[in-house]
């Protein structure tokens, strides 16, 4: 009854049920340059995941294909499958673990390989980030019941909320539902306490999931769309942020009919909605401020791709923030690891991995 009065309400004298204002970013996250001037490790069409192995090997996921990447930035392909690989995870427990949109397999050494495409009677849709725990099992983020991983946008504008988070024990072969009814999941990690996390992404939010299923935000009000995570040396994690969330798109998402016919007469490539990359083509939707002017885009504009990744705390209080602004390429990151001091971190949207010092990026995050 409350929410037909608000409803009622909003009809009749123009108010909106959400606000139009998103976080900014300053403080430990204000902007620099260090993922857009970061050295690139390596290159190639179609990247899309990062996953360390406990002995310190790079492994990345591209296309239909799992490769192995060398110190000096070489694929070596690992294995290949019949469609593309949406997610990967390492672990001594679990082999190597390899998501393929509707399904998950396991490649554990000599044993038969091993495949998840359901839970709880509910299959695999969209599994879009896997992560290796340190108690041995395995965490699954299955993004949206009602679309494939592609098909992320149309979730956002669908205002999707059948994410899952899921678990699987190879020990008893059981994949039982963390969580779920979430807002696009799009990453899980376990921290070094074993407590579990969530990143959800049209709710802009990290949460902590219980076993009970009991969720509780620990990180809210993030300025972008949160995705996988890893772990950071010294504790804490890297929280990827693949997209920075503007007050066009907020707009968009609560004007029902524009919405709905955008979406039956458009291209989705030309929707009004978050990308990847930008830059390309002329017929992308614009924000005025993103309009160039005497030929340069301005690196406070609005952004229709960003690149962005967040050094949390073990606390879930943000550190720094790693950027590549408005106008540059290093945009979309998705995925992150670190071994030793070495930082990975994979824009796809530029399709590069790129390799920094984290005490480096650090200090130059401070000044």
């Amino acid at each position: 009854m409350v929410e037909m009065i608000s409803n009622l309400a909003a009809l009749l004298f123009g108010r909106r049920k959400s606000t139009l204002s998103i976080p900014i970013l300053d403080g430990a996250l204000k902007p620099n340059n260090l993922l857009e001037e970061a050295p690139v490790f390596a290159e190639r069409e179609g990247l899309e995941d990062l996953a360390l192995a406990p002995d310190g090997t790079l492994y990345a996921a591209c296309g239909q294909q799992v490769f192995r990447v060398s110190d000096t930035g070489a694929f070596e392909q690992v294995c290949s499958f019949e469609r593309d690989v949406t997610a990967l995870a390492v672990g001594d427990a679990i082999g190597l673990a390899v998501g393929l949109g509707n399904a998950v397999r396991l490649h554990a050494g000599s044993t038969a390989e091993i495949q998840i495409d359901r839970c709880d009677g509910q299959p695999l849709n969209a599994v879009n980030a896997l992560h290796a725990a340190a108690d041995g099992t395995l965490l699954i983020s299955d993004g949206s019941a009602t679309r494939p991983y592609p098909e992320w946008r149309h979730d956002l504008l669908e205002k999707g909320s059948s994410g899952r988070l899921l678990r699987h024990d190879p020990r008893s072969g059981n994949t039982t539902t963390l969580a779920s009814g979430l807002g696009y999941s799009f990453g899980a990690f376990a921290d070094a306490q074993g407590q579990v996390l969530v990143a959800e992404a049209w709710k802009h939010q990290l949460s902590s999931v219980g076993n009970s299923g009991a969720r509780q935000v620990v990180l809210p009000a993030l300025p972008g769309y949160p995705a996988r995570m890893a772990p950071a040396v010294g504790g804490g994690f890297w929280l990827s942020v693949f997209a920075c969330r503007t007050q066009l798109v907020e707009f968009v998402l609560g004007e029902d009919a524009y919405r709905h016919e955008m979406m039956r007469s458009i291209e989705p490539r030309y929707w009004v909605a978050p990308a990847l990359s930008s830059g390309a083509d002329f017929l992308e939707p614009l924000q005025g401020g993103s309009v160039k002017q005497m030929g340069i885009l301005k690196p406070w504009a609005p952004p229709r791709s960003y690149g962005l990744l967040l050094r949390v705390g073990d606390d879930f209080v943000p550190q720094f923030a790693l950027h590549s602004r408005v106008g540059g390429r290093h945009h979309g990151v998705v995925a992150a690891v670190q071994r030793g001091d070495e930082l990975f971190v994979l824009a796809k949207g530029a399709g590069r991995i790129l390799r920094l010092s984290a005490a480096q990026a650090s200090q130059g995050a401070a000044l």
